[in-house]
């Protein structure tokens, strides 16, 4: 009998504690990670972009620099969130690509979005200081004041608050 109690104390003992443990990893997953960017103040560099055989010219007002390609795995899965959260938000994007047109078009079944910008003289991406893609630049005044290196879930909240609070 003594045996069995002891037995019994001791696995209601380990229950407790897995008990615990499961609370502690749902309590970390459910906790968002911020939305991690890096405050810069530095000129923005020259940037010359085409959407077909169209010259864009760069917004004036707050925007967002995005360096990617269609070959970037990363890049496949972050740019469609990143599309549809400049657009939602209001806010400016150039996603710039080196590929050729064609390239883009296509990978965009022929109906490339007007964010979708071409590096007009192959230079950008050097100019602006990528060291690998994706790449994101905030614009404001003339100058680069963020930076969100590597890919991003701009499905979030905490991209959403980024979009609206530091690019706007």
């Amino acid at each position: 009998m003594r045996r069995n109690l002891r037995t019994l104390a001791l696995l209601l003992g380990v229950q407790f504690v897995l008990a615990l443990l499961f609370l502690g990893v749902r309590w970390l997953r459910a906790a968002p990670p911020e939305f991690a960017w890096q405050a810069l103040d530095e000129p923005a560099p020259a940037l010359s972009v085409v959407h077909g055989d169209a010259a864009l010219v760069v917004p004036a007002g707050p925007h967002l620099v995005h360096f990617w390609a269609t070959w970037c795995g990363p890049c496949q899965a972050e740019l469609p969130s990143l599309l549809a959260a400049a657009e939602a938000e209001g806010v400016p994007l150039l996603a710039v690509t080196d590929e050729p047109w064609g390239t883009v078009s296509a990978w965009f079944g022929g109906e490339v979005p007007g964010a979708i910008v071409r590096d007009a003289d192959g230079g950008a991406a050097r100019r602006w200081g990528v060291a690998g893609l994706p790449d994101t630049f905030v614009v404001q005044g003339g100058r680069v004041v963020g930076r969100v290196d590597g890919p991003r879930d701009w499905r979030g909240d905490g991209a959403r608050r980024f979009l609206v609070e530091v690019v706007r």
